[in-house]
């Protein structure tokens, strides 16, 4: 389950978790304490429960809020609207047959939901995204989710249990941008005969969800194609003009080793050629290796959080759920039972953009990503401007290009401050009180642990 919003988590968490169990970081034990339905304000079951062999299919994928407190639910086939307290409002399907042949028609697969955003940008609007129909979204009313005012053009979401993440954000100009970033399949190719695997898409009416193509994308190269290399996004943020987009994925492409990294591009570039990469290690206490991201959550630093990462309080960190995967150490992308919480100073996250930044433009094609068409560096002995960061030119007359597309070879390390063997850790989200961080964290057999640092 992904959210697009943070605002009283509570509301959902009542929905998916049976168990809560506090876990201290301080200690090593984990004590159980009462039933969720004791705490229990609310609960919403889904309705649509299918026979076996479906019934796994009916589950939900994504919620979001609206400013008025209603709760938008995106699950296999449906939409739902709720009430804050959780009562169903309104239903819709999202499994048309009557609609013409497409790459992945609804009547041969399931149509999970891929993006449900609440468009900012006007009134009463609802992007949905699902995996059918060539991934294409619809713009429906807020307060009539059947009503379906336009639709997008194809191949902005991921097919079936791809992953695709998407936030609102600022782009160049001002403008409001929906950045979409997805997995890639065989189906989900664009009309330039490339996998698009992150766009920047205009919201406006007149082609709604469209990119330019030369400005707005990062695209697989051949290589990429025959290989397919795959990417699984977990979660997008913004900061300070950046959108960064959580994954796992192979080191590069001629890699058989698993990690986990950060991707960002510049909001307000003219194009994503800026787009870096850098790795993220989560460490065991023993040394063991973690590869496998899979939830993050950016937010604040409680005080007592803070002081032992060296900030000031509330300054932003990146936690992170990861789990080891099966097999020998970054060998595979599946993950075991076995998972772990760490924590990232944006400092240090910032600092690996820099170098990595810093590399390509000095140190020549280690730097390059392999996987993305037209990725360069270059080795030019000149200081590093911050508009590098978003402008891969030189600031004079020349306008010579100095990269496209970067990586950091150096990955940002963390130890983790909570490991779990048998348990795979599956989302989290955070919240402060008064000096503690306290994380809620779900996990794959759905059960919720409140983790708090002190």
């Amino acid at each position: 389950m992904e959210s697009h919003r943070s605002r009283n988590p509570v509301l959902w968490i009542v929905l998916l978790s049976w168990i809560i169990i506090c876990v201290h970081l301080l200690t090593t034990s984990a004590q159980y304490l009462r039933d969720l339905s004791d705490y229990e304000l609310a609960s919403f079951d889904n309705p649509d429960v299918l026979d076996e062999p479906q019934r796994r299919a009916s589950k939900f994928n994504h919620f979001t809020l609206s400013d008025h407190g209603d709760v938008f639910v995106g699950a296999v086939n449906w939409l739902y609207r709720l009430d804050r307290s959780l009562a169903e409002m309104q239903n819709v399907s999202t499994c048309d047959d009557s609609r013409p042949w497409s790459v992945a028609p609804c009547h041969l697969t399931n149509n999970y939901n891929k993006i449900l955003v609440v468009d900012s940008t006007r009134p009463n609007s609802l992007i949905t995204c699902g995996g059918v129909y060539d991934g294409i979204c619809q713009l429906r009313q807020l307060q009539d989710i059947r009503n379906v005012m336009m639709e997008s053009v194809p191949n902005v979401a991921g097919f079936e249990d791809a992953s695709t993440v998407s936030l609102i954000a600022p782009g160049r100009d001002g403008q409001q941008l929906l950045y979409v970033a997805v997995t890639f399949t065989r189906e989900n190719i664009g009309d330039h005969g490339n996998f698009l695997a992150i766009t920047r898409r205009r919201l406006d009416s007149n082609s709604f969800l469209s990119v330019s193509y030369f400005e707005d994308t990062v695209s697989y190269n051949n290589r990429a194609y025959v290989g397919f290399y795959t990417i699984k996004y977990v979660m997008p943020f913004e900061h300070y003009g950046f959108t960064y987009f959580v994954a796992s994925q192979k080191e590069d492409l001629n890699s058989a080793h698993f990690v986990s990294k950060i991707n960002r591009v510049c909001q307000v570039g003219l194009n994503l050629d800026a787009y870096t990469e850098i790795t993220l290690q989560c460490s065991g206490s023993n040394g063991s290796a973690y590869s496998l991201v899979q939830a993050a959550h950016f937010g604040p630093a409680g005080p007592d959080l803070a002081a032992s990462l060296g900030l000031h309080a509330d300054e932003q960190v990146l936690y992170a759920v990861f789990a080891k995967n099966q097999g020998a150490p970054g060998t595979s992308d599946v993950p075991t039972d076995h998972s772990a919480l760490c924590v990232y100073r944006m400092t240090d996250i910032l600092d690996a953009f820099k170098e990595a930044v810093r590399g390509c433009i000095q140190d020549g094609n280690a730097y390059s990503v392999y996987y993305i068409e037209g990725s360069f560096c270059s080795s030019f002995g000149i200081d590093i401007l911050d508009r590098y960061f978003c402008i891969p030119v030189t600031n004079d007359a020349t306008q010579t290009r100095l990269f496209q597309y970067a990586k950091g070879i150096d990955p940002v390390p963390s130890t983790a401050i909570l490991e779990l063997p048998g348990t795979l850790m599956s989302s989290i989200i955070t919240t402060i009180e008064v000096n503690h961080t306290i994380a809620l964290i779900g996990t794959s057999s759905g059960d919720l642990l409140k983790v708090i640092s002190s």
